[in-house]
């Protein structure tokens, strides 16, 4: 299995594990699932949707094929709505909207209109500021959308796994909005370039990818030349004072993402003074698949930040 193609089944793996789990928060017994065989839980299925108000499939927020996006709403309306906004991951190359479209229906179930997302990527030669400038245009239609629906969205929360963990921080750490971002999740992200152990494992394919992301030549020889590039691009520099709560969930065996990532974006939230929490999966690599204690308390947290800053 090449290294992509682990990241991309891994995130699905996780996906899954977080739409079984905030079903079960939702008073649903959870489906057992296995992480070889068919990843969908059964609920999920048309037969036992949990869509009760609907669910509107391939919104275009863009001119381009791949700026589309699905709509989860509630089963009942309240005055005020919360919203949340999922971002898949795939190393800015794979993965699709379908890989949360689990959690999409779970969050909904929970009272939260939520949406998936798809954004330009490596094919559309899309760097990081061409996909945050994506999120831009899929909140303007989301709220739009969702306000002509009944569905006044007033605040969002963004989460985001692994690549997609990643333009979420981005997004929230850089940009001014016109939905305020409340809180944002990231799971296995990357968040620092300048990482002496990420740039110590990377090999040629990484700075392949680095490259494309940021949008400059980058090879392990010209690491010292790009600092200034890798520093922009990297969330853990762009933290500030007022940058939104942020949970964190990284496995200390990550071989994609270095653990260490993780540790010095925490550090970088601590000393800004922002509210964050670290959760740490001590025998899991980038799925996330061997910690399910740490998958239920990282459930709980975001379903309390949720209650907390989307209320």
């Amino acid at each position: 299995m090449t290294m992509r193609k682990f990241r991309r089944v891994g995130v699905l793996a996780l996906c899954v594990a977080l739409a079984a789990g905030l079903s079960a928060c939702a008073g649903t017994p959870p489906t057992k699932t296995s992480r070889t065989n068919d990843p969908t839980p059964s609920w999920a299925s048309p037969s036992v949707s949990p869509y009760t108000t609907g669910k509107k499939a391939n919104i275009s927020y863009g001119p381009n094929s791949a700026q589309v996006m699905d709509i989860c709403y509630p089963p009942t309306r309240s005055q005020t709505t919360g919203a949340f906004l999922l971002i898949h991951g795939g190393s800015w190359s794979s993965g699709d909207k379908s890989d949360f479209g689990s959690l999409c229906g779970a969050v909904a179930r929970l009272g939260y209109v939520a949406a998936t997302m798809n954004y330009r990527m490596f094919d559309q030669h899309a760097t990081y500021a061409d996909m945050l400038a994506d999120i831009d245009l899929a909140l303007a239609t989301y709220t739009d959308t969702a306000r002509q629906d009944g569905w006044p969205i007033s605040q969002v929360a963004l989460m985001g796994a692994s690549a997609g963990g990643y333009l979420g921080l981005m997004y929230a750490y850089t940009r001014q909005p016109a939905v305020p971002v409340r809180f944002v999740v990231a799971l296995s992200t990357p968040t620092d370039f300048l990482d002496p152990a990420l740039i110590a494992s990377a090999d040629d394919a990484q700075y392949t990818e680095l490259s494309k992301l940021l949008g400059v030549d980058l090879t392990k020889e010209s690491i010292d030349a790009r600092q200034a590039a890798l520093k922009a691009a990297s969330p853990a520099y762009r933290v500030t004072k007022g940058a939104p709560p942020t949970i964190l969930a990284h496995g200390a065996k990550d071989t994609v993402v270095p653990y260490t990532n993780a540790v010095q974006m925490a550090s970088r939230l601590s000393i800004a003074g922002v509210p964050y929490d670290l959760l740490t999966y001590p025998n899991s690599d980038h799925n996330l698949a061997d910690d399910p204690e740490v998958s239920n308390r990282f459930l709980s947290l975001v379903l309390s930040y949720a209650t907390q800053y989307l209320a």
